[in-house]
């Protein structure tokens, strides 16, 4: 069991790293650039990230042969619930945030990449 949390070791720093920026004020942030969208763009990045990096513990996990769409699935729920979740602590809990569908709708295209990116991973793993 403790050998299966280490595979995902990256994913849960991750998971917390994004957790602990939740809570944060956008005006936190004034010193950095911004311009239109880019709040969306940055939720895309942190999705696309997480379900990276739990696609490399399923990698690790069966040692660099997953079967293909299993994971696919599994991730994308993982990616979706966890999504949800931080939009609803957005919502409900943290004050200086709001939860917002487009922001759900970037996370979700955040994931769709990371799914992308291992299938193509996949394939030519397989090719070799």
């Amino acid at each position: 069991m403790i050998k299966i949390l280490l595979d995902y070791k990256w994913c849960f720093i991750w998971a917390i790293i994004v957790i602990v920026l939740c809570p944060l004020p956008g005006n936190n942030f004034d010193a950095v650039p911004a311009y239109p969208g880019m709040d969306k763009l940055v939720h895309c990045g942190m999705f696309f990230v997480f379900c990276t990096l739990l696609y490399n513990g399923v990698i690790q996990q069966f040692h660099g042969k997953p079967t293909r769409w299993l994971p696919i699935f599994v991730v994308s729920i993982l990616g979706f619930l966890f999504a949800g979740l931080t939009e609803l602590l957005q919502l409900y809990i943290f004050t200086y945030r709001s939860g917002d569908w487009w922001d759900l709708f970037a996370d979700s295209i955040g994931i769709g990449m990371a799914g992308f990116a291992y299938l193509l991973n996949y394939v030519n793993r397989r090719r070799k």
